[in-house]
């Protein structure tokens, strides 16, 4: 029956547990005797895998994250492959309480003395830093713009909120901890009113606008014309001017051509103006285009309403 439990236990731990959870179910002799026999083997200090499961980067990163005992955390670069934030970067990297001063080989340990539960998460049962606290530490390592990369994937994915971040952010901040510069920038660009939109192009379509001093474009507007209801990633209403990104992925097909096009021509109809771009449209031309398209269009007497 222990051992049966056993490994039900490392089945859920990718394949590895603690001494002291195989002591649990097991007498001391008995995982001592597993061990001389090869059905148990050693991988870190106090702790052990199931011999015949099939060695991976997750089983790697829970034996550091058990090695690191109480309060340990997947985090940093290893935080942001479980959340899917980034690169598959194959370093291992937790975070310990201060107090703890843990020191593994092969491991980066870093260490805090902010915690609670905004701060914590689990996902693929490894205990790991919360997606708000991933991306603060990442300004640490990362290149700023692949921390905002990574802050418009976690929010169009859903996994956190610019609310959350704050929170986490100045609990970061309130407690002494340094390197907030880039994710204070990345905050003050988004707070109030930001939306991560479909694609990385469109947020950039965004920010080419506003960084030329035009005004902010309202993202994800939706229209109705024709008797159906059509969704512009960006629009200014009161202008009537919509701006569309084809992404080449999404619109490669026959039918999704077809599809565009039909859908423009009842916008166009009732007198919208459709911008189009994709990822070979350059900064230039975007402003360019869009700056004329505002000075022709407030130049025009008023427009009746859309319906």
């Amino acid at each position: 029956m222990g051992e049966a439990e056993l490994f039900e236990l490392s089945r859920r731990q990718h394949g590895v547990v603690t001494t002291t959870q195989a002591e649990a179910v097991l007498s001391r002799g008995q995982v001592r005797a597993r061990l001389r026999q090869g059905r148990l083997l050693p991988v870190r200090i106090g702790v052990i895998a199931v011999a015949g499961v099939p060695a991976t980067w997750e089983q790697q990163l829970m034996a550091a994250v058990l090695a690191g005992g109480d309060g340990a955390v997947a985090s940093f670069r290893s935080a942001a492959r479980l959340w899917a934030l980034g690169p598959r970067e194959d370093r291992i990297e937790i975070t310990v309480p201060r107090a703890r001063r843990a020191r593994l080989p092969g491991v980066v340990v870093h260490d805090t003395t902010v915690d609670g539960t905004i701060h914590r998460g689990v996902i693929q049962g490894i205990a790991v830093t919360s997606p708000a606290r991933t991306l603060c530490d990442l300004t640490a390592c990362w290149f700023p713009w692949d921390v905002e990369h990574a802050l418009d994937e976690a929010l169009r994915q859903r996994l956190t909120s610019l609310t959350r971040l704050q929170r986490v952010f100045l609990d970061l901040a309130n407690r002494g901890r340094r390197r907030s510069t880039v994710m204070r920038a990345l905050l003050e660009a988004r707070l109030p009113g930001f939306d991560p939109g479909d694609s990385d192009m469109e947020v950039r379509l965004v920010r080419w606008i506003t960084g030329a001093g035009l005004p902010r474009p309202v993202q994800q507007h939706w229209v109705r014309a024709g008797g159906h209801a059509f969704r512009l990633d960006l629009a200014f209403p009161e202008l009537m001017i919509g701006i569309e990104y084809d992404g080449w992925d999404p619109h490669r097909g026959r039918r999704a051509f077809d599809r565009d096009r039909a859908r423009q021509n009842p916008l166009e109809i009732i007198g919208w103006l459709i911008l189009r771009y994709t990822s070979a449209s350059t900064r230039e031309v975007v402003v360019g285009e869009v700056a004329d398209a505002i000075a022709a269009r407030s130049s025009e007497p008023p427009r009746p309403p859309t319906r």
